[in-house]
């Protein structure tokens, strides 16, 4: 027993008085460089970076690092890029319903149109088929006619005839009224 205490006394005086002091001291010297500014634990790498066996460790441990940082920051971006897209699409379909919302009243619209120039074809057209009837009437038969009319309807009827055949039916009209609508032809 004797030896094996002397071992183990051999050993504890070993540890105490070499070890704990060396951790110690290296403990108390990497506070004070960090408290100085000075990044030891990255100085540590890079001297471990040095040996063989450490750097395999080191860059091994590293690389695990990246990795899991890089597979953190795609899948962030990969979330923010889905929302985007969802959010873009959703924009896209209110923008078609909006174009296909448009397009109906565009449609509608032309619609409208052709049928208001399919009616005033219709009226152009009934207003030259009367000028042609006051045309073949005698001068004083259309002038009585005329003259009943409102001067708006008066003026509308005249200025589909011939100029030779209105100067008649305005010769055969009472000279005031016949004033009045050739003042309101000049005028148009």
């Amino acid at each position: 027993m004797s030896e094996t205490s002397k071992g183990h006394s051999k050993f504890q005086w070993f540890f105490l008085v070499v070890c704990i002091p060396v951790i110690f001291a290296v403990i108390l010297f990497s506070v004070i460089l960090s408290l100085l500014g000075v990044n030891v634990l990255d100085k540590a790498k890079a001297y471990g970076s040095e040996i063989p066996v450490v750097a395999s460790l080191l860059e091994n441990e590293a690389v695990e690092v990246v990795e899991e940082v890089n597979v953190e920051y795609l899948n962030e971006t990969i979330q923010k890029l889905e929302a985007e897209v969802d959010r873009l699409q959703v924009t896209l379909n209110e923008r078609e319903e909006e174009i296909k919302k448009l397009s109906d009243e565009q449609a509608q619209i032309e619609h409208k149109a052709a049928i208001e120039e399919a009616r005033l074809e219709s009226e152009v057209q009934e207003l030259k088929d009367l000028a042609r009837t006051y045309e073949a009437m005698s001068t004083k038969n259309a002038a009585a006619i005329i003259e009943q009319l409102s001067d708006e309807d008066a003026l509308l009827h005249l200025s589909q005839i011939s100029i030779e055949v209105r100067a008649g039916i305005l010769a055969k009209m009472d000279s005031e009224l016949a004033a009045n609508l050739i003042t309101q032809l000049a005028n148009q």
